[in-house]
């Protein structure tokens, strides 16, 4: 039994992740995990089944703002800042690309901001009609997230993971945590506007920690006057890693941007819930996603093509292991996760089981969308989520609004397993990359 256990981590884990920094990364995740579920209970005890549905929507339109803002400059400094050269002193002399995404971010957000109140002045989104001053609590979130999102993607690159996830995944949910129970046992009422305040400010703590880590940890790495030019691509790249991190989320974005236009929101809180566990299964790619880019970057960068592929393979037989695991774990407790929010139901439980397998799909073909991003072939991941999107906006048009939260779980169900089959195909056509789990064979140079 131990040589077994040791013949697993030395062939999956350490061929791919130190299982010491996993195993402190799976930690910090599933304790905050728990705390947002916690957290969340109480929540919905205190405001209601429609007013969380309305909350969570708020929070996903803010998400969608941040990938537009950011412009891809996360991704796209995970990929070129490995392959930047040194100065004299050893300095990466990546001020050009630094000072290129703050005016790109401050252009955009700049554009943002005239969007918005131009929507709040014409009442065409109903998450700004609450109160005056949500539109400038949606402003000031979309900011200190954005500025989170560009923090974690420098931190990632250097492998600085577990501060990064103690302040965003430890500290955030904890003091949320504890201010919700404040507010249930005082019996107090919350306002959706004073929760939307609470979450900027939760917002700016974090991104306050995390720059200050970045320049404690990194300044000293960086040359940041140098005058190098930036790649005449930029704009383009940057365009499809964009889009590339906004597939990361989309499928289950867009089915509750969908509920919260047609007012569904009771609909909106129980897919949201069902998100919440079904991000148990997906925990392990995401976990990995934290170390891969790096790893993939590099040996791209320096032409180690075989290598990427072992490590796409062994990957994918990892993370597809421990996500069935996850799985099996929801499967069982899953009937009294919904029973603690009051929505237990067979029909509850089953659309739970499908949403969650949806999951799987991303180890089943393997990180195709890390491996586009890091190869340079990051068009081809544009091109399977525009394929995607319109398909999916289509279905939603036409089966939201009649059908409600069935209709958004099994249309996320199926976005997912086409977007990662094109996925796929075009890692496998341009690279020749296989995944060992659909019988695919070893690379051959």
């Amino acid at each position: 039994m131990i040589k077994f256990i040791r013949s697993i981590r030395e062939n999956y884990f350490d061929n791919t992740v130190e299982l010491s920094k996993l195993s402190k990364t799976f930690f910090l995740w599933g304790s905050g995990l728990a705390l947002v579920y916690i957290a969340n209970i109480f929540l919905i005890r205190l405001i209601g089944l429609k007013q969380y549905g309305e909350y969570t929507v708020f929070i996903n339109w803010a998400g969608l703002a941040v990938t537009l803002v950011i412009f891809g400059w996360d991704g796209y400094l995970v990929q070129r800042i490995p392959q930047l050269p040194l100065n004299d002193d050893g300095k990466i002399r990546a001020g050009h690309l630094f000072r290129r995404s703050l005016w790109s971010f401050l252009a955009l957000f700049s554009l943002l901001i005239l969007g918005v109140f131009a929507l709040n002045y014409f009442s065409a989104i109903s998450i700004f009609t609450h109160s005056p001053a949500v539109p400038i609590l949606f402003l000031l979130l979309v900011f200190f997230l954005a500025f989170i999102g560009f923090a974690k993607s420098v931190l990632k690159i250097f492998h600085i993971v577990t501060a990064v996830q103690i302040f965003e995944d430890l500290v955030k949910p904890l003091l949320l945590l504890i201010i919700v129970l404040l507010f249930y046992a005082t019996q107090h009422s919350l306002h959706l506007s004073s929760f939307y305040l609470l979450n900027v400010v939760l917002a700016s703590v974090v991104a306050l920690g995390l720059i200050v880590l970045v320049y404690r940890k990194l300044a000293h790495r960086f040359a940041l006057n140098d005058r190098e030019a930036v790649s005449p691509n930029w704009l383009r790249q940057c365009f499809y890693f964009m889009c590339i991190m906004m597939g990361y989320s989309i499928f289950s974005r867009m089915e509750l941007l969908f509920l919260g236009y047609y007012v569904k929101n009771e609909d909106a809180a129980r897919y949201q819930i069902l998100l919440r566990i079904a991000d148990l299964v997906i925990l392990p790619d995401f976990l990995f996603n934290y170390y891969l880019p790096q790893q993939f970057s590099r040996l791209f960068s320096t032409d180690k093509i075989g290598d990427a592929h072992r490590l796409f393979r062994n990957a994918a037989r990892t993370i597809f292991l421990l996500q069935f695991l996850c799985l099996s774990g929801v499967a069982a407790i899953g009937y009294f996760y919904l029973q603690s929010f009051g929505i237990e139901g067979r029909g509850m439980y089953l659309m739970l089981l499908v949403l969650c397998s949806s999951q799987l799909f991303y180890s089943l073909f393997g990180s195709c969308n890390l491996v586009l991003m890091t190869s340079g072939n990051e068009k081809y991941s544009f091109i399977a989520l525009a394929i995607v999107i319109v398909l999916e906006a289509a279905a939603n048009i036409f089966f939201i609004a009649s059908f409600g939260l069935k209709a958004a779980v099994y249309i996320s169900w199926g976005s997912v397993l086409l977007y990662t089959l094109l996925l796929y195909y075009f890692t496998n056509r341009r690279l020749g990359f296989s995944s060992p789990l659909i019988g695919g064979k070893d690379f051959k140079n």
